[in-house]
């Protein structure tokens, strides 16, 4: 690429970036104004009074204009007939507006702290009232938890995360809730396969299909498990010349998971002496592996303490459950409760690993090009995610790329913690080969805080020289002052 048709693709992404903030600008101050409108048609009554209910109003009242609860407990009712005024204004329907203003009066009066950065511009409106449509059923404590939690980074936040730090506040603000639903999901676990004449023929043309559909309700431990042995199997099927198409071999797996186990049942006995008149015992195998990561904090590890009792939330000052912090490759990450954990591994066919505590702020290195588990976990702990720009993929199921390139007649202890980043496939793909056009490619790295740049960051820089700090917060644009933007990485630069 030459000089001058670098410059005009950098002018044309420049342009893109301008109106993409005057776009985003305008929207914030369409979103603040549907508040402003909101606020000035409240009641003094909030969400959870005891206010007049509907029953006891005559015709008249009936027929008029009435308060809504459009946001959560704590927040004040709003007149039914000014969302009309709102839809008019912006061409969309009242069931649409009724959405819009209700998530403008949850994130001004239940999360001010995200609030204050949509109104900034620092947060998108639609990621605002994502998080606004999530919390509408939690406790006015329980939102404030979720407020100061997610404000500073929910720029970045994904819908998942956000639905994990909902069910970790209801959780805390509202346990026995939170408890009674647990038990009561245990209730609707089910699996079914149906065998009827109907399940495996054309509802249609009445021809034999030879299939049956399955469904049900698992346990997570049991499902996580399930899922474990049917990607095993059908990888080894694979292996072994089956039919390419992954979907095919995974039902495949199933069926070959049950003749296996019973074959455990039936077939596979205990060693034994000829001489012993018993049967033979069913050898009994283990089936399920539970991994403990241990995170502890500073007081955890000083000793001191900030004088709340055993089993009191440092959250909400009560006592309630306790929870942990669910993080397996593959699952649903979040909290889940020390019961349901205690469940897990009281199980006489569990085997538990007690991982040891990582110090995240201790550098360790090897020789070898390939990290032990213990470095890879330590990078993974550092960084949970992947560290290209705007990645949201996790770190567990990311490569780990050596930065500056690993030199088999370098010097030791090149693979380390400090050179060590997570990216996950497409991103690693995007840094180590050039664009097909340019002949240039992503690079990045870490941050020189002798430099005034912010410690504990990499700063990438794309193929067309633009720049980008990422670090544990979120990526923002970055072009300092006194160091201006330069030419994008060639294949010579690796």
């Amino acid at each position: 690429m030459d000089r001058g048709t670098h410059t005009t693709a950098t002018a044309l992404i420049d342009a893109v970036r301008e109106r993409t903030a005057a776009a985003r600008a305008a929207e914030a101050a369409a979103f603040v104004a549907v508040g402003d409108w909101a606020a000035a048609h409240t009641s003094d009554e909030v969400v959870g009074d005891p206010i007049t209910t509907l029953g006891e109003w005559d015709s008249e009242a009936l027929a008029g204009d009435q308060f809504l609860e459009l946001g959560g407990p704590g927040a004040p009712v709003v007149a039914e007939f000014c969302i009309s005024e709102i839809a008019a204004a912006r061409g969309c329907s009242f069931d649409a507006a009724r959405r819009l203003v209700g998530d403008a009066v949850e994130l001004r009066y239940r999360l001010p702290r995200v609030h204050a950065r949509v109104v900034a511009g620092e947060v998108d409106v639609w990621r605002g009232r994502r998080i606004a449509q999530a919390t509408r059923t939690l406790t006015f404590e329980g939102a404030g938890f979720v407020d100061r939690h997610v404000a500073y980074v929910a720029g970045k936040a994904t819908g998942p995360e956000v639905d994990r730090l909902v069910a970790e506040a209801a959780a805390r603000f509202d346990p026995e809730t939170t408890e009674a639903e647990r038990h009561a999901a245990d209730g609707d676990r089910y699996l079914a396969i149906d065998l009827g004449d109907t399940a495996y023929t054309d509802p249609l043309t009445g021809t034999l299909r030879g299939t049956v559909n399955v469904h049900g309700s698992l346990d997570l431990a049991d499902a996580l498990d399930l899922e474990r042995s049917i990607a095993h199997v059908a990888h080894q099927l694979g292996e072994l010349g089956c039919d390419p198409n992954i979907d095919i071999r995974r039902s495949m797996a199933l069926g070959e998971i049950a003749r296996r186990c019973e074959g455990v049942a039936t077939l596979e006995y205990a060693a034994r002496d000829a001489s012993e008149e018993e049967e033979p015992r069913p050898v009994r195998r283990a089936r399920r592996e539970v991994v403990l990561f241990v995170h502890l904090d500073q007081a955890a590890i000083t000793g001191v303490t900030t004088g709340i009792g055993p089993g009191i939330d440092a959250y909400t000052g009560m006592t309630g459950i306790d929870l942990a912090r669910l993080d397996t490759p593959g699952a649903p990450r979040g909290v889940v409760t020390v019961e349901q954990v205690q469940s897990w591994c009281g199980l006489p066919d569990t085997r538990v690993t007690v991982k040891p505590v990582i110090d995240l702020t201790a550098d360790v290195a090897v020789d070898g090009y390939s990290p032990p588990d213990r470095i890879a976990e330590h990078v993974r702990a550092r960084w949970p995610r992947c560290v290209f720009p705007y990645c949201t993929r996790s770190s567990r199921t990311a490569d780990l790329d050596h930065c500056a390139r690993y030199d088999e007649n370098g010097p030791p202890g090149q693979t380390s913690t400090r050179n060590l980043f997570p990216l996950c496939r497409r991103h690693h793909r995007m840094k180590t080969h050039p664009e097909r056009r340019t002949g240039r490619r992503w690079a990045y790295r870490p941050t020189d805080p002798a430099k005034n740049e912010p410690p504990n960051a990499v700063i990438w820089t794309s193929p067309l020289g633009l720049r980008y700090l990422v670090d544990r917060d979120g990526t923002r644009p970055w072009s300092p002052p006194d160091e201006p933007l330069g030419p994008a990485p060639s294949l010579d630069d690796a």
